[in-house]
């Protein structure tokens, strides 16, 4: 199996709807089994990037074989850093290294600048892959509990491969 990581383009936005519809979806129900949400459909703001995909194509990145899109991952540049908002491989594309693609080319679209993120504690996998290449907690910037704050300083990227 050959993996590319690509930009996400117009023709991949039922794809990215689906992979954001899974991520978010999952997200919602393991904060409900633990008190931090109510259950239901989702928050409106997150049916809203189901629903209208295209807004976050020119921030997302594809893992991808042949024609089959894998994973995902959504970006939020700021200035002088670059935020990993979503990142989420299709369960049937894991252990496939989609993941690990996805945090590396992110890492190298962020360039010289730091990259930050939030993660959930219980998380395990996620966690351990950005604690692979190189990301360490910090300081919270979310008031969330349960959340995990990780950065990779700007000029490490290198030393994640």
């Amino acid at each position: 199996m050959h993996l590319t990581v690509e930009a996400a383009r117009p023709e991949h936005a039922t794809d990215v709807s689906r992979l954001l519809r899974d991520y978010l979806t999952l997200t919602e129900q393991e904060k409900t089994a633990r008190g931090l949400a109510v259950g239901g459909p989702l928050p409106q703001r997150y049916q809203d990037e189901v629903d209208h995909p295209e807004s976050l194509l020119p921030d997302c990145l594809l893992a991808c074989t042949g024609d089959r899109v894998l994973g995902l991952v959504v970006l939020k540049e700021q200035g002088d850093q670059v935020e990993i908002k979503r990142l989420w491989v299709d369960p049937a594309a894991r252990g496939t290294g989609a993941g690990r693609a996805l945090v590396r080319a992110a890492v190298d679209r962020a360039g010289a600048r730091p990259v930050t993120l939030t993660v959930w504690d219980w998380r395990a996998a996620p966690i351990g892959l950005y604690r692979s290449l190189g990301f360490t907690d910090t300081q919270s910037w979310d008031e969330r509990p349960h959340l995990i704050c990780m950065t990779l300083p700007a000029g490490t990227a290198q030393s994640s491969r």
